[in-house]
C-alpha cells in the first residue's frame, strides 16, 4: 500500500486510532504518577572468630567452605526451599528488572551467568516495595528468621564459643534508597508509549479497513453473480 492509502485507511478508520491513544493515556497515567520505589540490600556475614575479636579481619572464616555452606542453608530454609532467582549479573538490582514488590534471598555468586561460584558466607536480603515501612518491616522479619534459623542449625554447638558461627549485619547495608523516575526519563516513557501507540493503532486501522473493504467487495461480487443469474 502506498502512503496515501494509509493515510486514507487511518481517515476511515480513526475511531480504532482513538482507541488505541485512549489506552495508552489509561496506561501512561499511573507511570506518571508512580512515586517509585524503596528498596535495600542488606548483608549478613557469618563467620567463626574463635580467639579473633575481630569480626571483619581476614581470618573470621567467611571464606571457610563449610560456613558458606551453612550460610546456604540458612538461605534455603529462609526461602521456605524455594529455588533463588538468578541475573545474569549477580549486583543486578531487582528493580532493574522492573519489580516492584519483591525479596531476594541469596548468596552472592562470583561465577557469573553460566556458573555458580559462592566465595564469600554472606547472605543477601535485597527488598523493594512501594514505602520505606514496609520494606523495613520484611527486612527486620527476614533478618529476625535467619538469626533464628542459624542459632537452631547449630545445636548445641552454638554454646562452643569455638565452634559457634555468628552472624553480622554490614553497617554499611541497613540504608534503604529511593528509587525514582526523573522527568526527563517520565517525558521519554511517555513520548515513547505514545508513538507506540500511535503505531499500533494506525495498523490496525489500515488491517480493519483492508478485511473491511474485502468483505464489502466480496458481498458485491456475489450480489452481481446472482443477479447475473437472475437474468439469465
Amino acid at each position: 500500500m502506498t502512503l496515501r492509502e494509509v493515510s486514507a485507511a487511518i481517515l476511515r478508520r480513526w475511531y480504532v486510532l482513538a482507541a488505541a491513544v485512549i489506552v495508552a493515556v489509561v496506561a501512561g497515567v499511573p507511570m506518571v504518577r508512580d512515586g517509585g520505589i524503596y528498596t535495600t540490600r542488606t548483608v549478613v556475614l557469618f563467620i567463626n572468630l574463635g580467639a579473633n575479636q575481630f569480626s571483619l579481619a581476614p581470618d573470621n572464616g567467611s571464606a571457610n567452605d563449610n560456613i558458606i555452606a551453612f550460610a546456604g542453608a540458612v538461605a534455603n530454609d529462609v526461602n521456605n526451599g524455594r529455588p533463588v532467582m538468578r541475573y545474569a549479573h549477580d549486583d543486578a538490582p531487582l528493580y532493574g528488572a522492573g519489580m516492584r514488590e519483591g525479596v531476594f534471598v541469596g548468596l552472592p555468586d562470583d561465577g557469573g551467568q553460566w556458573t555458580t561460584s559462592y566465595t564469600r558466607a554472606e547472605l543477601e536480603i535485597e527488598i523493594v516495595g512501594r514505602s520505606r515501612e514496609s520494606v523495613e518491616q520484611t527486612r527486620r522479619d527476614l533478618l529476625g528468621k535467619v538469626y533464628v534459623r542459624a542459632r537452631q542449625l547449630q545445636g548445641f554447638g552454638y554454646n562452643d564459643p569455638d565452634r559457634r558461627i555468628r552472624t553480622e549485619i554490614t553497617p554499611l547495608s541497613l540504608t534503604i534508597d529511593h528509587i525514582e523516575a526523573s522527568r526527563s526519563q517520565q517525558a521519554i516513557a511517555v513520548a515513547a508509549l505514545g508513538l507506540a501507540a500511535l503505531i499500533v493503532g494506525g495498523w490496525l486501522a489500515v488491517r480493519l479497513d483492508s478485511a473491511l473493504r474485502a468483505r464489502h467487495l466480496q458481498g458485491r461480487s456475489r450480489a452481481h453473480t446472482n443477479a447475473s443469474g437472475v437474468i439469465q
